[in-house]
Order: C-alpha cells, then sequence, then structure tokens
C-alpha cells in the first residue's frame, strides 16, 4: 500500500500538470518551488525506506539500536571474556566504532540493489535517480542518529562526557562519512545494475573492510609489518576519528583532513560512474 503511496505522489510531484498553469513566476520562485518539490520527494523515499524496513516488527527502529549492540556483545564474550584482551572500557571500545561503522555498512550493503529493486518506479516516472541512493543512506543515518544518546551515556560514564567540541566535530565527521558513503554507494549501485555479480562481491568486501578497519581492536596492536595495509584504508582514519571523540573527547584534525581527502575522490568517483552508466540504465535493467 505504501509502495502505491508513493507512487502516486512522485507522478504528483514530478508530472507536467505541475507546470501547466501559465502564469508568470520569476525565477526565484520557480527555484524555489523546484527546490520543495525536489525536498519532498527526497522525504518521502526516505520514509518509505524506514517505515517499510520495519514494517511489522515488534520493536521496529530499536533494531537498528539492537543489532550493534548485541554485536558489541558477542564481540566482547569472544575477545575479552574467551581471547582475554586487556583493554579497559572495551564496550564502549567498540560502541564508538560500530554505531559509525554500522551506518557505513548498511548503507552500502543496502543501496548495491536500490536501482535493482525499484525498476517499477525508474521506467514509468522520471525523477533524479540518485534519490533512491540518497533515501537509502538518510534512512541509515537517522539510525545513527538514534544511537547517539547511547553514545552520550557510555561517554558519561566511561569517558569524559561530551564537550564542547563534540558540537563541531560530531557534524564535520557526519559530512565527512555522508560524501565517501554517497560516493561508494552511487559507484556500486550503478555497476550493480550492469553486472548483478557486484551485489554478492559487496558482501565479501564490506566483511573483509571490517576486520581490516580498526574496531574490534586499537590500530596499536598490529604489527608494524601488517599496520600498511590498514593504513592504506581510509576507513581507519574516519573510524579512528569517531573512537577519539567519543572515548577521548578530543579531536583529531590529522584523520579528519586525510578522511575528508579521501572521501572527495570516491565522491568524485561515484558520480562519474553514476552519470556515465546511468545514461543506458532504463536499457540494462
Amino acid at each position: 500500500m505504501f509502495d502505491i503511496f508513493v507512487y502516486l505522489y512522485i507522478i504528483n510531484l514530478t508530472g507536467e500538470g505541475i507546470f501547466q498553469n501559465k502564469i508568470e513566476t520569476t525565477s526565484m520562485n520557480l527555484f524555489d518551488h523546484e527546490f520543495r518539490r525536489k525536498s519532498d520527494l527526497l522525504w518521502l523515499l526516505t520514509k518509505k525506506e524506514i517505515t517499510l524496513k520495519y514494517k511489522r516488527t515488534a520493536l521496529g527502529i530499536l533494531w537498528s539500536l539492537l543489532n550493534p549492540i548485541l554485536l558489541a556483545l558477542v564481540l566482547f564474550i569472544a575477545f575479552k571474556i574467551f581471547m582475554r584482551i586487556q583493554m579497559e572500557n572495551y564496550t564502549f571500545f567498540l560502541l564508538s566504532a560500530l554505531f559509525p561503522w554500522n551506518w557505513f555498512s548498511a548503507s552500502i550493503t543496502m543501496s548495491t540493489g536500490t536501482l535493482i529493486g525499484n525498476v517499477s518506479l525508474i521506467k514509468k516516472i522520471h525523477f533524479p535517480r540518485h534519490f533512491l541512493i540518497l533515501s537509502t543512506i538518510l534512512g541509515q543515518f537517522v539510525n545513527f542518529i538514534f544511537a547517539l544518546p547511547i553514545i552520550i551515556g557510555f561517554s558519561y560514564f566511561y569517558g569524559k562526557g561530551p564537550g564542547i567540541n563534540w558540537f563541531l566535530s560530531i557534524p564535520i565527521l557526519m559530512a565527512i562519512q555522508f560524501i565517501v558513503t554517497i560516493g561508494i554507494c552511487l559507484a556500486i549501485s550503478m555497476v550493480n545494475a550492469y553486472f548483478r555479480d557486484m551485489e554478492y562481491i559487496i558482501g565479501v568486501v564490506v566483511s573483509m573492510l571490517f576486520w581490516m578497519t580498526p574496531i574490534i581492536y586499537p590500530l596499536n596492536i598490529i604489527p608494524e609489518a601488517y599496520r600498511v595495509f590498514l593504513i592504506l584504508n581510509p576507513l581507519t582514519y574516519l573510524i579512528t576519528a569517531w573512537r577519539d571523540l567519543f572515548m577521548s573527547n578530543a579531536t583529531d584534525w590529522g584523520n579528519i583532513g586525510i578522511s575528508f581527502g579521501s572521501s572527495l575522490v570516491f565522491f568524485l568517483l561515484g558520480i562519474l560512474i553514476f552519470r556515465k552508466l546511468g545514461r543506458r540504465l532504463d536499457e540494462v535493467i
């Protein structure tokens, strides 16, 4: 039922009937009208992502919090109890990286099949295709926002508590992660429309990235000979910046700068691939 509502609403937003009123309109009014139309469309698609994901579940959006918490519990038992890793506040150490990672990995995994899963909308209605990808990322971003109170609670209990630099660093890190995630998601979603094997490859790559990013372990325990592989991973700097902020109330501008530079590279590559391959999207799907 919700899909039908989305379909009809997009037709209303993108239909020619909107422009059939022959009235004189200033360029500023046209820009404002276009902006509001696209904002409404993006909001509706994001709402659709969130609503359909948790449809008919007892806990609803709470699963977005329970998934990383339960994973942290499993990892805590495995590494802290069984393997006896000597590290203070290991639960907070895990969650401070798992929540940002969950936003990234879920966006990547779900956006891979987004274009394929919305064939009817793409073929019947003309609208910005990248809005489908943006709505997926925004849906996961909402989950991350809901997780912040838990991080704040752990920060008060285990760390130094939220500081004034949180108000500056969190929006910056959110923007960087949003940029890099958009770039990657645009590329893989479009490539998957041409090569359906990409969906299975991404699952393996995301799992590999999880273990090659310092999420469940600190970077300094990796031997020098192998640390270069983690240093080449751009997510290392982003996840480390999140953890430094949450646990130590510190802003590492070096990690943030490297993360921002790499995010721009992925963003531009993603736009290039999406635009180039998108010209024949209607034919391949």
